[in-house]
């Protein structure tokens, strides 16, 4: 993935994004994430779908009626989705979507932008730096499969900051990223160091069996036969 789908232009042309997961930003957006955590609570429920054929079979078996046991059976399964709904949207709103700087040629300062709320701008001196963290998974000698590869991008600031790794998208480009951050945050003297982990994929062991045609049994089996004369 190119680097300039994580750094991003803002739409006044001022500002430039690091874009650590999308959307967010207002309350228009923080709606839309508040209602994606739902649906994806009710789509989490349907893998407990077997479970809970299970339990209204027992609940038949010991006597309820099949109405009755749906019933209750749906009744939990949408309650436990509405007790935990606000809870994951409340963290889906706090979470930190994009860094913003300022001014977009040589910033000189930056705030980060949440689920529903941009926070306040701090001076750029206020950014240690930017680490990238990457790993590598070489594929074993005849490995049909291509190399695996991660990216984790964290932004370190005095303060802590968001101070978490956001995993990048899957085909990013780190050395386009990193040039792209380097030359973003260089005139203000804020490093982007790059860590590079790599190992190689292990070979799965080769499956043993089968039945070996001619063992000590067959061998065996067939001796030979004399008869008296």
């Amino acid at each position: 993935m190119p680097a300039d789908e994580l750094i991003r232009r803002g739409r006044d042309g001022s500002t430039v994004d690091l874009v650590l997961e999308p959307g967010g930003g207002s309350w228009p957006a923080a709606v839309l994430l508040v209602l994606r955590q739902l649906a994806v609570l009710l789509a989490v429920g349907l893998a407990f779908l077997p479970a809970g054929m299970l339990l209204v079979g027992v609940a038949v078996i010991v006597g309820a009626t099949l109405v009755a046991a749906v019933t209750v059976c749906a009744a939990l399964w949408v309650s436990a989705a509405l007790v935990l709904w606000p809870f994951v949207a409340a963290g889906e709103l706090r979470e930190v979507r994009r860094v913003q700087f300022a001014p977009a040629q040589a910033p000189t300062e930056l705030r980060f932008v949440r689920g529903a709320r941009a926070d306040a701008w701090v001076p750029i001196s206020d950014l240690r730096r930017i680490q990238l963290d990457e790993t590598v998974e070489e594929p074993y000698e005849g490995d049909p499969e291509p190399a695996g590869h991660t990216l984790d991008l964290t932004v370190v600031t005095l303060t802590g900051g968001d101070g978490r790794p956001h995993r990048a998208p899957k085909g990013t480009d780190a050395d386009a990223l990193q040039r792209s951050l380097e030359d973003l945050l260089g005139p203000a003297g804020v490093p982007v160091l790059r860590r590079t982990e790599r190992s190689v994929r292990r070979k799965p062991p080769t499956p043993s069996g089968g039945w070996v045609y001619g063992g000590s049994g067959s061998a065996n089996s067939g001796g030979s036969f004399s008869g008296g004369g």
